[in-house]
């Protein structure tokens, strides 16, 4: 009877406990899940930062084809800022993929074993955290290239001016 009991209780003991780290899993993911909607909301603000960075390139790009370039410097940062703003594209698209799959997890993630758990929580956490950085870098860049970008305008606006007043002086 002793020997029941004790199977009993410890039987007892092993399910609360898989209860209770189920909880927590189920915590954990929940957590990761509002923040893959808070970086899916910086992603979908990012991208629309990346598309009016774009056609600020390919305005800037198009005034530079009708000029003869007094700094050649303009055309390499141009096709320098033409391969970011692609690899850009690229990155966001996979950050897209990542995200919409985090929101599609949330339907079977309690049908799960306790280590399929473990390892979707690690897998997420570090997609998020990867995507989060990427996301940084990405900010960092546009707004080098939009500094740059500006800087040529001006430059070939300086420049336009420039010839426009040696044309009506000769």
């Amino acid at each position: 009877m002793k020997n029941l009991f004790l199977i009993l209780t410890v039987l007892a003991i092993g399910f609360t406990s898989c209860e209770n780290q189920n909880k927590d899993l189920s915590d954990q993911f929940d957590k990761l899940q509002s923040e893959n909607d808070s970086i899916y909301q910086m992603h979908s603000e990012l991208n629309q930062n990346h598309a009016m960075l774009m056609e600020e390139y390919k305005m800037t790009s198009q005034q530079m084809q009708g000029v003869v370039l007094e700094d050649s410097t303009w055309l390499e940062n141009v096709a320098e800022h033409q391969v970011v703003l692609k690899r850009h594209e690229a990155q966001m698209a996979q950050h897209e993929q990542l995200l919409k799959g985090h929101q599609d997890l949330k339907g079977g993630f309690s049908n799960l074993t306790e280590e399929e758990m473990k390892a979707q929580i690690s897998e997420m956490r570090e997609d998020l955290d990867e995507i989060r950085n990427d996301h940084n870098s990405m900010e960092n860049e546009h707004d080098e290239i939009k500094k740059d970008l500006e800087k040529i305008k001006e430059n070939l606006g300086n420049q336009m001016r420039e010839n426009n007043s040696e044309e009506t002086s000769s």
